[in-house]
């Protein structure tokens, strides 16, 4: 399709979506910046070079994805809420999060927006550009009401970390992969220290509920390209969260440090969630730590279910409803908690 025509169909899209509530005003000024930006290419003279109108329709189509999912009652609200918190503690620049849902088993979270290309190729728009920047969150539609699977993305919200720190890299200077190991074997090794340092840093955040995420997920994960075998990872999970002493964690410690970040530390605190659920009532929580160790809490209560052990109202119930409503009752309580936050702000 021709670039002017996506991006005439995209601003009449952008249109009707800069007219829909949105849970975050940020988003909405984003959109409409966005209709400026297209309105201006579509309307300037001299005409923008095609390959700048084509790269720019590419960028408006991703973000417009991401800024339509943000509008619908199916985005995890719950989820992107906890998310803000733990990357307000990270990122050096205000972020504001928006959500697509995928159709394949596929969680992701990086930067995308366009405003860096609109800075340097759309030299003659005049217009304020928003200051804070886009981060696009990728969850699994069939995941989009269980937030106890979603906390996977703290492990994505870890490699969008380590990309923007250069962390990896730095632990590469400062503690060389072994002289003995083939060459070959590097790109391999430096993928694994990737994946350990994503594990990490979500178990800062919702403790041995990465560990359960993963095992739901790939339970029998072997040994990749890409991925550490899944029983590999599980154990630095559980020695990081043992305190016990992990290699890799001392070498990302020192890269943090010397990189200007915070350590790698608990960051949760996790609510005796069981009398309220035991009443299949969402918990009251109480903070910021909470809410990640909602996750950590909701992950065992639905074990102990699962094995029989627990209130009354989960005998005899399937595994799949079990599993639906302990879901619901987390995500009931981070949406509470919202609500309370959002009216202690008003007043």
């Amino acid at each position: 399709m021709h670039p002017q025509t996506d991006l005439s169909l995209l601003l009449e899209s952008l249109s009707q979506l800069s007219r829909t509530p949105y849970f975050n005003k940020g988003l909405e000024a984003h959109t409409r910046a966005l209709i400026d930006v297209v309105e201006h290419v579509l309307s300037a003279s001299p005409k923008y070079d095609d390959a700048i109108v084509a790269s720019l329709a590419d960028k408006v189509w991703l973000t417009h994805r991401y800024l339509q999912g943000s509008t619908t009652k199916e985005s995890p609200y719950e989820v992107e809420y906890c998310l803000r918190f733990a990357i307000a503690q990270w990122l050096p620049f205000e972020c504001l999060v928006t959500t697509a849902l995928t159709d394949e088993k596929d969680f992701h979270l990086k930067v995308g927006d366009p405003w860096d290309f609109v800075r340097t190729m759309i030299t003659r728009y005049e217009k304020l550009i928003p200051d804070s920047r886009l981060v696009f969150i990728g969850v699994p539609r069939l995941y989009k009401d269980m937030p106890l699977f979603c906390c996977a993305l703290y492990h994505e919200l870890g490699h969008f970390v380590d990309v923007i720190g250069e962390l990896t890299e730095t632990t590469l200077l400062l503690h060389p992969i072994a002289a003995d190991i083939p060459e070959n074997f590097h790109p391999i090794m430096e993928a694994y220290r990737r994946e350990h340092f994503a594990d990490l840093f979500a178990a800062c955040y919702v403790g041995s509920a990465i560990g359960d995420s993963l095992h739901a997920i790939s339970p029998e994960g072997g040994m990749s390209q890409t991925h550490p075998s899944t029983g590999q990872r599980l154990e630095v999970i559980g020695s990081f969260l043992a305190g016990e002493d992990v290699d890799v964690l001392a070498m990302f410690q020192d890269a943090l440090q010397r990189r200007g970040f915070p350590q790698l530390s608990q960051r949760f605190e996790i609510p005796e969630i069981e009398p309220a659920f035991d009443d299949i009532r969402p918990h009251v929580l109480t903070g910021e730590r909470q809410l990640h160790g909602i996750f950590p809490a909701g992950w065992s209560y639905l074990a102990k279910a699962l094995s029989g052990a627990g209130a009354p109202w989960t005998k005899g119930a399937k595994p799949i409803e079990l599993t639906k409503i302990v879901n619901d009752l987390a995500e009931k309580s981070i949406r509470n908690a919202s609500v309370r936050q959002l009216w202690a702000e008003a007043k």
